[in-house]
């Protein structure tokens, strides 16, 4: 093979070449790297006679004492069967993290280990690409080893995802279905567009408040919409309180005049009963709700998700913890699904998740009809064995301390 490796490549080739693949993810497309503007970059690919076999795209964290690290999320893409092309492109990032003093080239490549329904998360699964792994780590690339926990690895090894259908809706649970239900019912409605980045920044800073932990701001949210423009998804939720109270004042009412109905039979009647008793309740909720904020609307729930042609990626999501009841989310995530059965993409990223399957956050997006994919892992070149042995333990202790401090203040 005549293979010639390129340090920088037209992007709109280099995402034609991703986005094709069966590795695409939004995290190999050269926008992500915008979004990463407090890192360098690298285009980085490889051709055979004019025509783009392999790319990464390459992270440059600037360290201390000139330090550098080579990182590329999901990636490199490449037929990872083919030995001769990895064994090149990894010996020539390799190179090039060298000269630019890297103390390591770490990746993850989007090569899945297995995928399977959630509900078959008990059951036995066949393992693939133990070969791929085997070759990596014969040409020095040290596997990061099957982790679980999302703390453990630079990107989580388990990832949610649908495989959504135009028919979706008629798939879901029962308890989902009537979740959906339920919110557009309680008064929940959707706004969409970049100037609700400000109210989804404030639904995020509701998550920030409730973990104690500090995520991402206004403008990291902003740059984000700006890179991706109309492939880009921003959705918030707010309740007007008088608007609902006066809907569920009438509802009540109708109620009230069925009730007093002489021909109401006794199923009809206890079902409006059972009714009535769930608008009087949350009527009452409201009333405190709305004295409380001191304010006619709020904030319940915001979403932020990208997609390119053939996947959507729901990056963030944030809640406002006093109004769980009125199940936002719920309404939001079906919201982005009907958006890719519009666009007819196939595949929805609910994002990483923990490997223990059974926290709060994969419990919920398991009502999605989800997926579990589990990569291969995260490899490392090391090329500095000190600094990396430094890097590698002591600098996430500190980052995550960091965030803790940053969601306290």
């Amino acid at each position: 093979m005549n293979y010639q490796f390129h340090l920088s490549t037209d992007a709109s080739q280099f995402n034609t070449f991703v986005i094709h693949s069966d590795q695409n993810n939004l995290f190999q497309c050269t926008p992500w790297a915008d979004v990463k503007n407090n890192w360098e970059h690298l285009y980085a690919s490889v051709t055979n006679e004019d025509k783009i076999v392999a790319t990464a795209m390459v992270l440059i964290r600037c360290l201390p004492l000139h330090k550098t690290l080579f990182y590329i999320p999901r990636g490199p893409v490449m037929d990872y069967d083919n030995h001769e092309l990895v064994s090149f492109m990894i010996e020539h990032l390799k190179k090039e993290a060298k000269k630019r003093h890297a103390i390591v080239l770490r990746f993850d490549p989007a090569v899945l280990s297995c995928k399977y329904a959630y509900k078959d998360r008990n059951e036995q699964h066949e393992f693939h690409h133990q070969d791929v792994i085997d070759y990596l780590k014969s040409i020095g690339c040290r596997h990061k080893g099957f982790t679980v926990n999302i703390s453990e690895a630079t990107q989580p090894r388990f990832n949610a995802e649908m495989d959504v259908t135009p028919d979706y809706r008629e798939h879901l649970e029962h308890k989902t279905a009537k979740c959906i239900r339920a919110a557009e019912h309680k008064g929940i409605e959707v706004y969409e567009g970049k100037e609700y980045i400000h109210d989804f920044a404030k639904a995020m800073h509701y998550t920030e408040v409730r973990k104690q932990i500090a995520l991402r701001n206004e403008d990291y949210f902003k740059n984000l919409m700006d890179v991706y423009g109309d492939h880009a998804i921003c959705m918030v939720t707010k309740l007007n309180f008088k608007k609902q109270l006066k809907k569920l004042e009438e509802s009540i009412k109708d109620i009230q005049t069925q009730l007093s109905s002489e021909t109401i039979k006794k199923k009809q009647k206890n079902l409006l009963l059972q009714q009535l008793k769930n608008d009087e309740s949350e009527y009452d909720k409201l009333k405190k709700d709305y004295e409380r904020e001191g304010k006619e609307e709020v904030i319940t729930c915001g979403i932020l998700a990208v997609c390119n042609e053939s996947l959507m990626e729901l990056f963030y999501m944030g809640n406002n913890p006093d109004y769980l009841r009125m199940y936002s989310s719920y309404l939001l995530y079906a919201k982005c699904l009907d958006r890719c059965v519009d666009l007819g993409i196939e595949h929805c990223s609910f994002g990483g998740i923990e490997g223990t399957l059974d926290d709060g956050l994969t419990l919920f997006k398991s009502n999605w009809i989800m997926n579990v994919e589990e990569y291969i892992g995260e490899f490392n070149v090391v090329l500095d064995p000190f600094m990396y042995k430094m890097f590698d333990e002591i600098y996430p202790k500190v980052q995550s301390l960091s965030a803790k401090i940053r969601g306290r203040s």
